[in-house]
């Protein structure tokens, strides 16, 4: 890897990028086309912000499934021709991957919520204190508290238990 104090690094957050297809959204696609014009200013890298399927209440850092691309963003197609693009004009393509939180839609929360002891252990839950109140004094950046789980971002991102052995 290059490194990066000699290095452009340009980040895009492809939903108000540049839309393509006119629905209002940002696209893949979007960046595919200003490929050129990125190149132009001096970039070696470019850093995309979450793109997977999510139910953005965090502008896509609540991600519900990583092995799938967010349709209103595009297809796994449409990644595949932006990395090629890329590659032939020496753009390095960085992907912001927040692995300590999934959304509270992702299926191992939901498996955990249903009662699943292995998905139980993959994020932290925390019992409220006798009087009712929340297990810390810890707000969500988004604002408010949570009383059964440890919420370090808004209140649909649920964190990771990493120490967890067969999550790792």
């Amino acid at each position: 890897m290059t490194d990066f104090r000699k290095s452009t690094v340009y980040q895009i957050y492809p939903r108000s990028f540049y839309d393509t297809n006119g629905d209002g959204f940002g696209d893949l696609k979007g960046v595919t086309a200003k490929l050129d014009y990125i190149k132009e200013l001096g970039v070696d890298y470019i850093w995309m912000t979450p793109f997977f399927v999510s139910p953005q209440y965090d502008n896509g850092y609540d991600v519900e499934d990583y092995y799938n691309i967010d349709p209103r963003y595009g297809t796994m197609e449409d990644f595949e021709e932006l990395s090629r693009e890329a590659q032939k004009r020496g753009i390095k393509l960085m992907l912001d991957m927040v692995f300590n939180h999934t959304s509270s839609n992702h299926e191992w929360f939901q498996k955990a919520l249903a009662g699943d002891e292995r998905y139980k252990n993959y994020y932290i839950f925390k019992k409220g204190k006798e009087d009712g109140s929340a297990p810390t004094n810890w707000e969500s950046k988004f604002g408010g508290r949570e009383t059964r789980r440890i919420l370090l971002g808004a209140d649909a991102e649920d964190e990771v238990a990493w120490w967890t052995k067969d999550k790792r």
